[in-house]
């Protein structure tokens, strides 16, 4: 939730309340957080796992792709 709200701090985004649907082995994202990633550009795996290796991957292959 910490990642979540400096998220949306730095992009000056409103979350949506609900961010995860169902329970146990079945609780996933919710179809609001989702489509909030979506619309926003928020990484789920820096949201998720903290994982910065997705962001720097995003950036190397948008930039192979504009050199290309």
């Amino acid at each position: 939730m910490e990642r979540l709200a400096l998220f949306a701090e730095w992009t000056n985004t409103t979350p949506p309340e609900r961010i995860m649907d169902g329970e146990g082995e079945n609780r996933t994202f919710s179809q609001d957080i989702l489509v909030y990633a979506k619309e926003n550009g928020l990484s789920l795996d820096w949201f998720w796992m903290g994982n910065e290796m997705g962001l720097v991957m995003q950036a190397h292959n948008q930039a192979r792709r504009l050199t290309q």
